[in-house]
């Protein structure tokens, strides 16, 4: 998914905190079963961020049209790389996660890049 995300110069904007990852495996699951994965309060969370109606809605985004924080140069200024060149090589994120909660002890939001690699570098 993370690739043909990639290949389409798209990302993944707002993934709700707290949810797992596409790509990623729970500690009890030797491999990734995909959606069937997540618990139900993780499947609650995703659901109530695809029928968000305010601009903190999950939703995919052309690389090109996101200004998030996250972004810490302008992709389309390089010179030496396509926005899908800098996606599908891991300099920037496929995923940005939402930022987190007031409350949490995280300062910043979630990112995973293609290469399945995560940081918590995004949105504050």
């Amino acid at each position: 998914m993370l690739h043909c995300l990639a290949s389409s110069e798209l990302i993944l904007v707002n993934w709700p905190e707290g949810v797992m990852f596409p790509g990623e495996e729970h500690a009890s699951h030797t491999m990734s079963k995909g959606i069937s994965d997540l618990t139900r309060v993780e499947c609650s969370k995703l659901l109530a961020a695809l029928n968000d109606t305010e601009d903190t809605r999950l939703h995919i985004q052309s690389v090109l049209q996101h200004k998030g924080t996250y972004m810490c140069h302008m992709i389309h200024n390089k010179t030496t790389n396509t926005e899908k060149a800098v996606l599908i090589s891991s300099e920037e994120p496929v995923i940005i996660g939402a930022a987190p909660p007031y409350n949490s002890n995280k300062s910043q939001g979630k990112c995973m890049f293609c290469n399945l690699k995560t940081d918590q570098l995004g949105p504050k």
